[in-house]
């Protein structure tokens, strides 16, 4: 949940991005060589665990390494009294041509 929080306030502060890894085992040169693949989204969840659970599904059934949340809203639809968060984030995943290639650390 620290991860899930962190990525949110990563929006609102420029720095390095570091993405929710998903994946865990990684070496120092995959997790070095982590380059944005794709974009997913998510627009039901009702908790920040809820959606943390959500991107965590989607990004392991896209194969993907992590995840890094770029934009959350929260909106009610209808008549429901629940709020419901829907997220976009960018997709993660090991660029095999760095990660394993026979280059010195």
């Amino acid at each position: 949940m620290k991860a899930l929080v962190q990525d949110v306030l990563s929006i609102f502060s420029p720095k390095s991005i570091e993405p929710v890894l998903v994946r865990s085992g990684l070496s120092h040169r995959e997790k070095a060589s982590i380059q944005p693949v794709g974009i997913m989204s998510v627009s039901w969840a009702t908790s920040l665990e809820e959606l943390h659970d959500a991107l965590v599904q989607k990004a392991l059934a896209a194969g993907a390494v992590g995840y890094h949340i770029t934009n959350v809203e929260s909106h009610k639809p209808g008549n429901d009294e629940q709020s419901v968060l829907a997220a976009t984030a960018t997709l993660y995943n090991i660029n095999d041509s760095l990660a394993y290639d026979d280059w010195p650390l």
